[in-house]
């Protein structure tokens, strides 16, 4: 048991109280947040509108190089960098939250997120250096910034409006049922299903910005 509690970082332990549980599990009691940032490759899948809970399993049971926190109503999920380990075989971390209420997701560096049940006003989505995220639900308001090869699939998101800036080989679709504002650039690509009737568009650089109608979208 001693050596186990030596593994974990002494800022987690100070920051959060994890409670193991069987051998590749573990509860992190958490500060209240409402925007989520992954990198390093971990895995979130998300549950919008219950209450708060957080529950981190592991393929091999070892802690000792991941790191969670909140920090100004923001989780923040990584694994730690140590260059003497990195190349290593590494632990894969899933992290199973859900969470009253979400307002953003971050993603970089090959991560994955799932995100079910989503009603927000206004969501922000940052995806970027290959990550991966899918999305649905409702909101009024939806921010998108894709690059790097970052794929976003929200066709089940349903945004009254939405702001989109794609990039960089970077890819996403979601519905819109209002306005969007696209900005597609460097081999980027969004889909767009519904039918908004405000439409402003910008491609450069090979971007590409296509518009699917809920006809066009029942007969695929």
């Amino acid at each position: 048991m001693k050596s186990q509690i030596t593994a974990v970082s002494l800022a987690a332990l100070i920051a959060i109280s994890g409670q193991a549980l069987a051998g590749d599990e573990r509860r992190f009691d958490l500060p209240d947040f409402d925007r989520i940032d992954l990198s390093s490759g971990v895995v979130l899948i998300a549950d919008v509108g219950e209450a708060q809970s957080v529950l981190v399993k592991t393929d091999h049971g070892d802690f000792s190089d991941f790191k969670i926190e909140v920090d100004n109503g923001e989780l923040n999920v990584t694994r730690k960098w140590n260059r003497l380990s990195w190349h290593q075989n590494k632990s894969d971390y899933k992290v199973l939250v859900t969470v009253p209420n979400l307002k953003g997701l971050e993603a970089s560096s090959g991560s994955h997120a799932k995100v079910s049940n989503l009603d927000a006003e206004s969501f922000f989505i940052d995806l970027s250096s290959g990550a991966h995220a899918s999305l649905e639900g409702n909101c009024d308001n939806c921010s998108l910034d894709l690059s790097s090869g970052a794929n976003l699939h929200a066709k089940n998101l349903e945004c009254d409006a939405a702001e989109i800036d794609v990039s960089s080989g970077g890819f996403g679709e979601l519905k819109v049922l209002s306005s969007v504002n696209a900005d597609a650039s460097s081999g980027g690509k969004v889909v767009v299903y519904g039918s908004p009737a405000i439409r402003s568009v910008d491609k450069s650089s090979g971007g590409r910005i296509k518009f699917v109608s809920a006809a066009q979208a029942s007969r695929d």
